[in-house]
């Protein structure tokens, strides 16, 4: 039973010293990310805001999916 409890801690110990390496690494992507996002935010042109316009209309999408569910029906 101890000898399963310090396995776990091993491979615990051993997780969070991976995640800190990866940490340490992306330390300089993880600033430029920050930097990017508080830009976007002042500049006002936020990609969420901006409204998604669909190239297929809704009734497409309705014909399609009665066509599926009748053929589906019938097979």
């Amino acid at each position: 039973m101890g000898v399963g409890m310090a396995t776990v801690m091993l491979f615990l110990m051993l997780m969070i010293a991976c995640i800190e390496w990866v940490k340490y690494l992306n330390r300089n992507f993880t600033a430029l990310e920050q930097q990017a996002q508080k830009a976007r935010r002042k500049s006002g042109n936020s990609p969420a805001k901006q409204q998604v316009i669909s190239a297929v209309p809704v009734e497409v999408f309705a014909a399609a999916i009665t066509a599926f569910e009748a053929d589906s029906k019938t097979s």
